[in-house]
C-alpha cells in the first residue's frame, strides 16, 4: 500500500497496489488486419477471436467466445467479412453485430489448419488434415464449394494465393507446392534438403517470388516461375512460424520458436562484377518476446506479434524510430467490483471468481510528501482471499459485480445468470435458486446501483435492454422491476456501460462511436441525448457524483466533460498531454467527489492525474453545429460558451495496469499484472548465448 499526492492542496490518497490478479497467458495463435475496417483479428489458445480497432491507439472493441476445442488455427478478411478455420473442421463467416457464426462449412470433415482469401476477394482457400486443399467461391455474399484439388500427402499447413490469383501456392512436410486454381493440379513441386523439415509459413510476392519459412530455421526464396530456388538464408536456429511482408514488398519480418527474435530483412540490390541481382538481407531484429511467436503482421510501418506468452505486441520496423507497446491478455470489460463496506474485491477469471478481503494499514503518523512522491505503508492485516467460485471449463464468465455492501455477488456466463448472497458466519456462498424471474437472463453488463445496493441492473445483450432488480435479503427474493428497450438507439454491439453514482443517468457507448444517454426516473427512463459522434472510438465513461456532467475518453487520446442539463461542453483537451497516445488508448477515468477539477486518467502503463483550468492566451470554442444541435435554446451564448482545457499535474509509471477503483474518498485500489508474474506458467524462456559470454 502506497500514500500518493495528487494535487497541491496537500491530499494524500491511500493506493491499494493489487498484484495478486493472477491472470493466465492465454496465447496467440494468429492474426488477420483489415484495411478496409482497420481492424484487427487475432485468435487465442483459448478459442476466443479477439477484434482490435486499429484505427488510432489500438484497443479491444469486441470478442467472439468460443471453447478450447474448437481453436482457431486461421483467420482472413474480405473486405468487411471475416472468416475463420478451426480444428473441428468447420469454415465459419463471422457476424460482426451478433459476434454469432453467419454462415458455417465443413469443406473437408476432418481439421483445417490454413485459409486464404485472393486478391479479387472472389475465393478463398482451405488446406486441411489428411492434404485436401478446397476452393471455395465468396462472391454474391455468399460461400459455394468451387473445386478439390488433387490430394497431397500430410497436412496443409500454409496456403498463400499469388496476386492474379490463379496459382495457389502450399507449404507441408519437405515440400513447397505451386497449384493450378483453374484446375487443382499440381504445377510445381520445389523438395527442401531434408523431407523432414516442415514447412510453416509463406509469402508470394507481386513478382512470383515466392518465400518460405521452415523447420530448420531457415527462409528460402524461389522463383515461382520456374520453381528455382534463389537463396537460402538461416535466420533463426529452429522454426519460423511466421513471415511477413510490407506493402512495398522490400521488407521482410520473420520470427518463431528459437530464438524468439523478430528478424527483419531487406530487399537489397547486390553488384557483383556486371551483373545486378537481389538479396534478402538483415536489416535489424527486434527482442520483443521471451517466448515462441506464432504470428506476425506488418502495417505501415508497425510490426504486430503475438506468440505463446499471449502477449500482443508493436514494434517499429525502421531504425530511425524505435518502440515497443506491449498489451496484456486482459478479459473485455471489467474485471475487478469494489464493496467499500466490507473492504471487499472481486476479481473476475475466464472460469472462475475470486473474493478478496483488501489489507489495512498500521496507524501511525504519514510523512509529509510532495507532489507525485509516495512512500510505502506497513500493513497491519494483510490481504486475505476469502472465496473462490469456479464454473465449468466450456463456460465464460464475461461479466460479474458485487453490491456496495458485499451481501450479493452475481455473474453472467453465456448459457445462464447467477446470483447468490455473500453469507459472513460461516463464509460461504447462499445461490437462489427459486422463484427468480423470467426476465434474469444472462447479461454483458452486472452492477449495483450505488445509492440502493438492494437493486441490480444488467444489459441484456440480444434484446439490448435494460433490466433492473430488487433483491430482498431476508426472504432471499428478487423482484423484477422494470425493464427499457435502448435499441431504437442502439443498433451495434454495446462496448461501455456508466451508471451515475446518483443512480439518475445510464451512459451506453456503442461501437459505431455512438454515445446514448438516458435519464433514469423510477420505473421509467428517458432518452436525454445522443452526443455527437468523434472520429474516435469511445475507451472510457465516467459521471460525476455531485453533478450531470459526463467525462468522456477516446482512442486518440482526447478527453471531453460535457454538461448533460446544459448540453454543452465544459472542458476537453487542447492537446493530447499522454506522450504514448499512439501507441496505448486510454483504459479509465476516474473522478474526485472532492474536487470536481480533478480528473485521473490511466493507460496500460501510466496512471495521470489531470486538472481543469481555464486557458490564459487562447479561448477554445465548442464547434456552432455541434451547439446548435444540443443546446436548449440555441442561442448564442452555449456557441460562445470558453471551454476549460486540462493539464497534466503528475503521472506515475505502472506495468500492465488494467482497473482503478475507488474504495473511499481517500482511498483507491489498482489492479495490475507484472510481466514476471504473467509468464510464470509457461516454461523457461529460450536462453541464447551471447558474444562474449562464456
Amino acid at each position: 500500500m502506497k500514500a500518493d499526492v495528487p494535487d497541491k492542496s496537500g491530499g494524500t490518497a491511500q493506493v491499494h497496489n493489487v498484484r495478486f490478479y493472477t491472470i493466465k497467458p492465454r496465447g496467440i495463435v494468429c492474426l488477420a488486419y483489415s484495411k478496409v475496417l482497420k481492424c484487427l483479428a487475432l485468435s487465442r489458445e483459448d478459442g476466443s477471436i479477439e477484434l482490435w480497432n486499429m484505427h488510432y491507439a489500438p484497443f479491444l472493441e469486441r470478442v467472439i467466445q468460443l471453447t478450447p476445442e474448437s481453436q482457431v488455427e486461421s483467420l482472413a478478411w474480405a473486405s468487411k467479412r471475416l472468416f475463420s478455420v478451426d480444428l473441428t473442421g468447420k469454415l465459419i463467416e463471422w457476424d460482426l453485430n451478433t459476434l454469432q457464426p453467419r454462415r458455417e462449412q465443413s469443406p473437408t470433415g476432418n481439421a483445417l489448419w490454413c485459409l486464404d482469401v485472393n486478391s479479387a476477394e472472389t475465393e478463398l482457400a482451405v488446406g486441411s488434415e489428411e492434404g485436401h486443399i478446397n476452393i471455395m467461391s465468396i462472391e454474391q455474399d455468399e460461400i459455394n464449394y468451387k473445386l478439390l484439388f488433387s490430394k497431397q500427402d500430410g497436412r496443409v499447413l500454409c496456403c498463400k494465393f499469388d496476386k492474379p490469383g490463379k496459382r495457389l501456392v502450399t507449404g507441408t512436410m519437405g515440400a513447397v507446392r505451386i497449384w493450378s486454381v483453374a484446375k487443382g493440379h499440381t504445377l510445381h513441386t520445389m523438395t527442401l534438403s531434408d523431407r523432414h523439415v516442415i514447412v510453416y509459413s509463406l509469402q508470394v510476392l507481386s513478382d512470383n517470388t515466392i518465400i518460405a519459412g521452415d523447420s530448420a530455421g531457415y527462409v528460402t526464396v524461389w522463383n515461382g516461375a520456374n520453381a528455382t530456388q534463389l537463396e537460402s538464408c538461416k535466420v533463426l536456429d529452429r522454426n519460423v512460424f511466421a513471415l511477413a511482408v510490407n506493402e512495398e514488398e522490400d521488407r521482410l519480418v520473420c520470427s518463431g520458436m528459437k530464438p524468439p527474435l523478430i528478424r527483419v530483412l531487406s530487399k537489397t540490390q547486390i553488384k557483383r562484377e556486371d551483373s545486378v541481382c537481389e538479396r534478402w538481407i538483415k536489416f535489424l531484429q527486434r527482442e520483443v518476446h521471451s517466448h515462441y511467436v506464432k504470428a506476425l503482421l506488418v502495417i505501415g510501418d508497425r510490426i504486430v506479434s503475438g506468440g505463446q506468452d499471449g502477449l500482443l505486441c508493436i514494434s517499429s520496423s525502421t531504425k530511425t524510430r524505435a518502440y515497443v507497446a506491449k498489451y496484456a491478455p486482459y478479459l473485455q470489460g471489467k474485471s475487478a467490483s469494489l464493496a467499500p463496506s466490507g473492504n471487499l474485491l472481486l476479481l473476475r477469471y475466464p472460469q472462475s471468481l475470486d473474493l478478496w478481503r483488501l489489507g489495512v494499514p498500521r496507524p501511525g503518523e504519514r510523512q509529509q510528501l510532495g507532489l507525485g512522491s509516495s512512500e510505502q505503508l506497513q500493513l497491519e492485516h494483510t490481504p486475505e482471499k476469502l472465496l473462490q467460485l469456479n464454473v465449468a471449463a466450456h463456460k465464460f464468465i464475461q461479466a460479474a459485480a458485487i453490491s456496495p455492501d458485499g451481501n450479493w455477488i452475481c455473474y453472467s456466463t453465456a448459457q445462464e445468470l447467477r446470483l447468490s448472497r455473500v453469507q459472513r458466519e460461516p463464509l460461504g456462498l447462499q445461490r437462489l435458486t427459486t422463484d427468480l424471474p423470467a426476465e434474469l437472463e444472462p447479461a454483458s453488463f452486472i452492477g449495483f446501483f450505488k445509492t440502493q445496493p438492494q437493486q441490480l441492473w444488467l444489459i441484456h445483450a440480444p434484446s439490448r435492454q435494460l433490466r433492473c432488480f430488487s433483491l430482498q435479503e431476508e426472504e432471499e427474493q428478487v423482484n423484477f422491476l422494470y425493464s427499457h428497450d435502448l435499441s431504437p438507439e442502439i443498433k451495434t454491439p454495446i462496448s461501455l456501460v456508466e451508471v451515475s453514482p446518483c443512480g439518475k443517468y445510464l451512459v451506453v457507448a456503442a461501437t459505431n462511436h455512438l454515445i446514448a444517454v438516458w435519464q433514469l426516473r423510477g420505473k421509467k427512463a428517458k432518452h436525454l441525448l445522443n452526443l455527437p459522434r468523434y472520429k474516435a472510438g469511445t475507451t472510457a465513461l465516467a459521471m460525476h457524483e455531485s453533478s450531470s456532467r459526463l467525462v468522456v475518453a477516446y482512442a486518440d487520446g482526447r478527453i471531453v466533460d460535457y454538461d448533460l442539463q446544459e448540453r454543452r461542453f465544459v472542458c476537453e483537451t487542447a492537446e493530447h498531454f499522454v506522450p504514448n497516445a499512439h501507441l496505448h488508448s486510454i483504459r479509465g477515468l476516474m473522478l474526485d467527489a472532492q474536487n470536481p477539477n480533478i480528473v485521473m486518467v490511466y493507460d496500460e502503463v501510466h496512471l495521470y492525474v489531470l486538472e481543469s483550468h481555464q486557458p490564459e492566451d487562447h479561448t477554445l470554442h465548442a464547434p456552432q453545429t455541434k451547439a446548435k444541435r444540443l443546446s436548449k435554446s440555441g442561442s448564442d451564448a452555449h456557441e460562445t460558451a470558453k471551454l476549460k482545457s486540462y493539464r497534466l499535474k503528475v503521472r506515475f509509471n505502472r506495468q500492465h495496469l488494467l482497473q482503478v477503483c475507488r474504495l473511499g474518498a481517500k482511498e483507491l485500489v489498482t489492479v495490475g499484472v507484472q510481466t514476471k508474474n504473467l509468464l510464470a506458467p509457461l516454461p523457461p524462456p529460450y536462453q541464447r548465448k551471447k558474444f562474449g559470454a562464456a
